[in-house]
């Protein structure tokens, strides 16, 4: 599953289970949706930058990154990776294509109105000193895409004098089974565990959710609504949290199902919860794979969850902590199985079965901890992130949640497509698991 030279410039290596998911896809929804594709990552960050040319500065440090994470460069052809070494008028039009300054008012407006990418791509706004970052699931996951940003400020901090490529290729990112010592293939037992595995969980769809036009509706513009939770409620949160012995995110995930059981849609299915655990595997990697060296890189694990709905509030968060902390820690046979399932929901998700069935409606709740354990808040003397955001685009099926804190302050992005429901809808959403939270766990 390695990088392969297959000309002088040329590298390609077979997408891995889990990049091969999120480029399936893409092949399903791009095509119907204007070249739109599902999940796409984004970051928006308002930073201080205390130097005479910004402009300059930021679009060197962006091809000083691609030098040191080539990764940024690749995109997906069929099932394959591709990395092109470039030369000097290739590098220019990668950073033409990819290092845009814009004239929006601020990141909201331009990312309301940006045209969809097919990899990594960087936008200036100066106008409200913001950059925002947009890039395929296949490419980056939310963890990375933090690890990235902290690369691109110390490369702003520190820059090259003279970045010279021809060696980068050397640095491309290995697919995550082979930084784990996983063979490069599951065995046909272990594929039709998977595939089974698989087939159950999706057979289990839709869940419990929240009324939704999703699967009814042409899909609309990918949209999201932030909660921020002030530091006074976010440290009674956390100081509560610890001493009932759970996490925080078992917390709002939690608040996110009470939250459920008010707005569900009466026609689907009341009494069965279905999602899926997003597990970062970085700390399970050797270094420097776990690093923000290979931070352009899609290192983590789906877990597969259906389990019956909770009868209390703290009944659903102990389940979920239990759930979240025995998933892949100290279980070496669970961590080499969550690589042979995204390879079995590869198969399951083109089937016709599959594809007959009604859209989920719930939201994917992805949480990313404390923001500031991967990106800082500052970088030498003149540079000072003061503000950030993380989520992703929402053109087909399930919507994201993203659970951080940056800044002492809890932080939920909800993630959805107007095309499918309201905005109104989802402030509801987001102030009922604050009142859940409130009454539940602070109460």
């Amino acid at each position: 599953m390695g990088w392969t030279q297959v000309s002088q410039r040329r590298w390609e290596r077979p997408v891995n289970g889990i990049e091969g998911y999120f480029t399936v896809l893409r092949n399903m929804i791009a095509p119907l949706c204007g070249g739109r594709e599902h999940f796409t990552l984004f970051a928006k960050v308002k930073v201080e930058i205390d130097v005479s040319d910004a402009e300059g500065a930021l679009r060197h440090a962006w091809k000083q990154i691609r030098y040191e994470q080539p990764q940024i460069a690749t995109v997906v052809e069929d099932m394959k990776k591709v990395y092109e070494v470039p030369d000097e008028t290739g590098l220019e039009e990668w950073l033409r294509a990819t290092f845009i300054v814009s004239s929006a008012s601020d990141a909201e407006e331009l990312y309301r109105r940006a045209e969809p990418v097919s990899r990594a791509t960087l936008y200036y706004v100066p106008l409200s000193s913001e950059i925002l970052v947009r890039i395929p699931h296949y490419t980056i996951d939310a963890i990375g895409m933090l690890l990235l940003l902290h690369s691109y400020f110390r490369a702003l901090e520190n820059p090259a004098k003279d970045v010279r490529f021809g060696d980068e290729y050397t640095r491309l990112a290995p697919a995550v089974e082979d930084t784990l010592g996983q063979p490069e293939e599951p065995t046909p037992e272990q594929l039709k565990e998977a595939i089974d595995t698989a087939r159950q969980w999706t057979r289990e769809m839709p869940g419990i959710g929240p009324v939704s036009k999703a699967g009814k509706a042409p899909s609309g513009q990918s949209q999201n609504l932030e909660e921020v939770y002030s530091k006074e409620m976010t440290q009674r949160i956390v100081e509560r949290c610890k001493e009932k012995g759970v996490t925080v995110t078992s917390a709002v995930h939690g608040a996110y199902i009470w939250m459920l059981r008010k707005y569900a849609d009466p026609t689907g299915n009341l009494s069965r919860y279905v999602t899926a655990a997003s597990i970062n595997l970085r700390p399970y990697l050797a270094e420097p794979y776990g690093s923000s060296q290979y931070a352009a890189s899609v290192y983590y694990a789906i877990i597969s969850w259906a389990f019956d709905m909770p009868e209390t509030y703290w009944d659903g968060v102990r389940l979920l902590n239990e759930k979240y902390q025995t998933a892949i820690k100290g279980n070496p046979v669970a961590l080499e199985k969550s690589s042979h399932f995204t390879r079995g929901l590869c198969e399951v998700v083109q089937t016709p079965e599959f594809l007959a069935n009604a859209v989920a409606r719930d939201a994917l709740p992805s949480s990313l901890g404390i923001v500031e354990q991967y990106l800082q808040r500052t970088y030498g003397s003149n540079i000072a992130v003061q503000d950030f955001k993380l989520g992703v685009d929402i053109v087909q099926g399930m919507c994201l949640l993203c659970i951080y804190t940056f800044n002492d302050q809890l932080r939920l992005v909800y993630n959805f497509n107007e095309g499918f429901e309201g905005a109104s809808d989802i402030r509801r959403y987001l102030d009922e698991m604050k009142e859940v939270l409130e009454r539940e766990l602070l109460g």
